[in-house]
């Protein structure tokens, strides 16, 4: 057993340096609108996407999608110019992974800050959008003042409605509109509460109860838009940025990636008890493959998990009685298990082994014994198919 430390080392050390490997980084050129070269963009991995930009562009905006699958689940990606000096050349990390041999869309927004006017233009524009909506929806009557849509689904239209309205305009933190706050909704629902029975006001040509109902919802709805006019004033603030140009990349491909099993080389040790007065162990290299869970790319923990299975290289291996211990793989012990993989090259793997002891009798027993083992860990390509 004192041979298996080196080994442990020896892998720890690699599977370090493996661990330490840099991202990928590709280029997009603005100038001639070609992202990578006109190559497939990098798939499951992480990787990086660098490119020159104007002085006065202070952030880039990527959003990613799957081009068959729906715009709502895009990733938004930002980089930001470095306070105090202009940056020549913008960095958008990509975290999450793409899937191999598949087509994505890629929008690239550039943003240069805002000027007042234009942000005072797109505040009015949004609050107006605003007073019209909650003026359509509001209706007087003699109970009192009643909105044809519920509460949830009047807070959700208002942001809706903001997020259209700014569609062009990005905070500097490049965080979306929130929503209203809980401020707005406790005031709507207020309407709820309103009495208009007590409301008394009285105005030529119209009815007493009639002038006061109107009266009533007009102040009422003063205060609600009065509330939503400052939350609006914080949302679009002085260091707002104004979009002024983009770059889409529909129905790009992705690198298409070999179909690979894992390679398992190790040394591992077979516990023995059945007919001997003490549990031993007996030591051996060997090998086998591993079948992954899952797809490192996109859930690392099953694909650490792994069905293992492979034999034992050593012959003629014996235990404290001289019985010979072999197997039914040439004769060698064959592992099946779990295995764990760690820094992309160690796995260890823990299961049973099938064996078969020659007893001095000269027959043979054959049981299924528990083995540990540590091994590292080659990717073989299979050379056919493509993986998703």
């Amino acid at each position: 057993m004192n041979k298996f430390l080196p080994f442990v080392v020896l892998l720890l050390v690699f599977g370090a340096s493996v661990a330490n490997a840099q991202i990928k980084k590709i280029n997009l050129n603005i100038i001639n609108k070609e992202i990578n070269g006109g190559l497939p963009i990098p798939a499951e991995d992480q990787f990086g996407i660098t490119g020159a930009v104007p002085d006065q562009i202070e952030m880039v905006k990527l959003t990613l999608y799957q081009s068959k699958k729906s715009a709502d689940r895009a990733s938004n990606y930002f980089w930001k110019a470095p306070f105090g000096y202009k940056d020549q050349e913008f960095q958008v990390y990509v975290e999450e992974p793409l899937r191999s041999n598949s087509e994505y869309h890629l929008e690239f927004r550039f943003y240069q800050k805002a000027g007042p006017e234009q942000i005072r233009e797109v505040a009015a524009l949004v609050y107006q959008n605003l007073e019209t909506y909650l003026s359509t929806i509001t209706s007087v009557k003699k109970g009192g003042i009643e909105f044809s849509e519920n509460i949830p689904s009047v807070m959700e239209r208002m942001k809706s409605i903001v997020e259209s309205g700014a569609f062009y305009f990005e905070l500097p933190n490049g965080q979306p509109f929130p929503g209203f706050s809980d401020l707005t909704r406790t005031k709507l629902e207020q309407h709820k509460n309103l009495k208009m029975g007590k409301a008394k006001f009285n105005a030529t040509g119209m009815s007493e109860n009639d002038n006061a109902r109107a009266v009533y919802a007009a102040t009422y709805l003063e205060e609600v838009n009065k509330i939503i006019e400052a939350e609006l004033r914080q949302y679009f603030s002085p260091n707002m940025l104004v979009m002024v140009d983009e770059m889409i990349f529909a129905n790009y491909e992705t690198e298409n990636l070999p179909n690979v099993i894992p390679l398992n080389l190790g040394y591992g040790a077979i516990s023995l008890s059945e007919g001997l007065p003490n549990q031993e162990f007996v030591a051996s290299p060997y090998i086998g493959f591993s079948f992954p869970l899952g797809n490192r790319a996109f859930n690392k923990f099953l694909n650490n998990l792994s069905v293992s299975t492979g034999f034992f290289v050593r012959g003629n291996m014996k235990n404290s009685l001289g019985e010979t211990i072999s197997g039914p793989a040439l004769d060698r012990p064959v592992y099946v298990g779990l295995g764990y993989n760690f820094f992309r090259i160690i796995r260890l793997n823990a299961g049973g082994t099938f064996v078969s002891t020659e007893k001095l009798s000269g027959t043979n027993q054959n049981n299924f014994s528990p083995f540990i083992g540590l091994s590292a860990e080659f990717n073989v390509w299979l050379g056919f198919g493509k993986k998703k």
